[in-house]
């Protein structure tokens, strides 16, 4: 680096920005030597390349001043520019501020709350005096440490993205100072890499009593392939990662490395030694924090050298943290909590009812019931969630495999049943055997079948069963399409039906048009061509619908239709959504 005074500066070296902000670069660097005087220094080589890098010392009011460095990104001014601390590392603040780098955090992540007419002079004035005290407006919440720490996680060399530990946020180790864990977990070796997957099991105290244990599930990947392993762990009071040259040093060392024990039945050689720490898991909430360093090389690195002999030590990577349990899940959208100790019974896994499946999967829905006879070709990848990789599988089965695989702690039950077809010779396997079960089991019933036959059918069982049913298809010309809520106590399909014939509800745009069918290559049937990303309207509405009823039972008194409007007969517009109340109709004979 050159580092040269602002009046030094050579004519002609501009950062990009000014480029596209004329005249800035020079109001910004003398609003800036207004405050840091002789003290601003600008690296030279950085601007030669369009980035300005200044350092400088900033009065406080206090009458000391502090010694910070700054870099305007290429997006100056719209985004800010970053701020960072220079000196050592244990004089840094213990909020607000990056341990490893020294880098500010002067205002909230929204970048909505930089000023476009503010000074890089101006942010320090209004800011810096409140992120080194703690003090003016903040974002409220916490700063875990695990935060720093897994951000650097990715720097080591030996580092393969997809390594993780997992833990439970409710674990509560109360005043246990130390012990060992048990961990489930797998160590790859990709190229030079290695990708560490681990989840703790069981925490002890030293005493061998149980602190905590996992009581979410164990991802895919590691029910298949892991070894249980024991670890140390001990609780610190406090430890930031050191910045980039100090990971020699002995403190450092003797904090991640204490009761190490080799694993030396693989390759490579590793070993962990857990620490656990207090700090802020949100506004004002304390909570664990855990590290977790990998020690990994050739067996004989973990071994004492010999005299005479160079001592070669393992090498360090830092497994992230990642918090697994079933509120650390939950919590980002409480809303849907309802769905996790229901059954959802969703019929048709076409291109509208296998979003809805997946969706209340993502969602939490700890049981879902799916049932179809289609397979995925090919041809269906256009509009359904899956692609290739489902080809040629059941539809139900696909279902099954994705949303067991990325969503732990969710049950598929995949039913491959064709609804309507006659029952086989030996009396098995018929509607009459495979649908009371599934109407017994489910809180909910949802029609995604677009079969009218179907639909009355479904509804039919749900009001003997005294089970709402959400009954969702488009339009064949997909100008429009409904989302049915039927109340087993109210109207039903057939009435819908007699709703439409005498006006009293308005039918969704596209009704009765075949314009849009055609026949692909391969295809028994005609099919409509409708886009998944207006179909994807239909579903996100029927789980909406879903949550409702489920989350209000109560106030779910009447049946209703959600009417959707992609087309005002002329052209495209915004999605629109009408809601009628359906009641029992008269000529339908429809009993409450």
């Amino acid at each position: 680096m050159t580092w040269v005074g602002y009046l030094d500066l050579k004519t002609g070296m501009l950062p990009h920005w000014e480029h596209t902000c004329a005249g800035r670069f020079d109001f910004e660097l003398r609003d800036l030597a207004f405050f840091a005087r002789d003290s601003l220094r600008i690296d030279e080589e950085q601007l030669k390349n369009g980035v300005l890098s200044v350092e400088f010392e900033w009065p406080l009011a206090s009458g000391e001043s502090r010694e910070l460095r700054a870099v305007f990104p290429d997006s100056y001014p719209f985004v800010r520019p970053q701020v960072a601390l220079r000196g050592k590392p244990e004089t840094f603040p213990h909020r607000h501020c990056s341990p490893t780098d020294g880098n500010l955090c002067l205002l909230g992540r929204d970048t909505g709350l930089w000023s476009i007419k503010w000074t890089l002079a101006k942010l320090l004035e209004k800011q810096l005096t409140n992120a080194l005290n703690g003090t003016g407006v903040e974002d409220p919440q916490g700063e875990p440490m695990e935060f720093w720490w897994n951000a650097i996680a990715p720097e080591f060399p030996g580092y393969s993205e997809g390594s993780y530990m997992l833990i439970d946020s409710k674990w509560d180790l109360g005043g246990a100072v130390g012990g060992t864990i048990k961990a489930s977990c797998s160590l790859l070796r990709i190229g030079e890499k290695l990708q560490f997957r681990g989840v703790v099991d069981e925490v002890r105290a030293h005493d061998q009593t149980v602190l905590a244990s996992r009581t979410f599930p164990l991802p895919p990947h590691l029910r298949t392939k892991k070894t249980i392993r024991t670890f140390p762990w001990t609780r610190v009071d406090r430890l930031a990662p050191p910045p980039a040259d100090g990971w020699q040093e002995k403190k450092v060392k003797d904090q991640i490395a204490f009761k190490m024990h080799a694993f030396t039945d693989g390759s490579p050689a590793f070993s962990m030694s857990v620490t656990v720490q207090s700090t802020e898991l949100s506004h004002k909430k304390s909570g664990d924090t855990w590290l977790f360093p990998l020690l990994y090389g050739p067996a004989k690195s973990f071994r004492t050298a010999k005299p005479g002999k160079k001592a070669t030590g393992p090498s360090v990577l830092i497994i992230p943290t990642y918090r697994a349990g079933a509120t650390d899940i939950g919590d980002r959208v409480a809303s849907v909590c309802i769905l996790k100790n229901k059954v959802i019974a969703i019929f048709g896994m076409g291109a509208i009812g296998a979003p809805v499946a997946i969706e209340l999967a993502r969602n939490g829905c700890s049981h879902l019931i799916v049932i179809d006879h289609d397979i995925v070709e090919p041809g269906n990848s256009i509009r359904w969630p899956l692609g290739a990789t489902a080809w040629g599988m059941r539809k139900t089965t696909a279902v099954k495999q994705h949303v067991e695989s990325e969503y732990t702690g969710v049950e598929v039950e995949a039913i491959h049943h064709h609804v309507g077809m006659a029952t086989a010779a030996d009396g098995n396997g018929g509607d009459h055997s495979v649908l009371p079960p599934i109407f017994a089991k489910a809180d909910i019933i949802i029609d995604a079948t677009a079969s009218s036959g179907i639909s009355r059918l479904l509804a039919d069982h749900c009001k003997s069963a005294g089970k709402p049913m959400i009954s969702l298809f488009g339009t064949q010309s997909l100008k429009g399409g409904v989302v049915a809520a039927y109340h087993p106590k109210s109207g039903c399909p057939t009435c819908r039906e007699f709703a439409y014939a005498n006006g009293l509800i308005k039918k969704a745009p596209g009704s009765g048009e075949t314009s849009g069918l055609n026949q692909p290559a391969g295809c028994a049937e005609l099919t409509f061509t409708g886009a998944s990303f207006d179909l994807n309207e239909l579903s996100l509405e029927a789980i909406r619908v879903t949550v409702d009823i489920l989350s209000r039972p109560d106030d779910f008194k009447e049946s209703l239709l959600h009417t959707l409007t992609l087309h005002d007969g002329i052209r495209r517009v915004p999605p629109s959504w009408q809601v009628d109340g359906l009641p029992p109709m008269r000529e339908c004979g429809c009993k409450p």
